[in-house]
């Protein structure tokens, strides 16, 4: 299992009418890959009440890959789904 963060935007505009994406709601799961975590944080969320814009899923390093670091550090995974139509 690995450990993913779900994060759930809303697009909205600004005072002066630019649009920017404002955090609803984060969670932390457990799951097997990126859309299960997806799956699985919309459950705990009620998406459908928040009815977000995007979602983005970031993988979380475990604590084994803090006290074993590779070689070459590698970036955070994150995957993005939007919404919007």
């Amino acid at each position: 299992m690995n450990s993913y963060r779900v994060s759930f935007y809303k697009d909205l505009l600004n005072s002066d009418g630019h649009s920017f994406k404002c955090l609803q709601r984060q969670v932390d799961v457990q799951s097997e890959g990126p859309s299960q975590a997806m799956v699985l944080a919309e459950r705990l969320v009620d998406n459908e009440r928040l009815n977000a814009d995007y979602v983005e899923v970031m993988h979380l390093a475990s604590h084994h890959e803090f006290e074993h670091p590779s070689s070459q550090p590698s970036a955070p995974c994150k995957h993005t789904w939007s919404r919007a139509s």
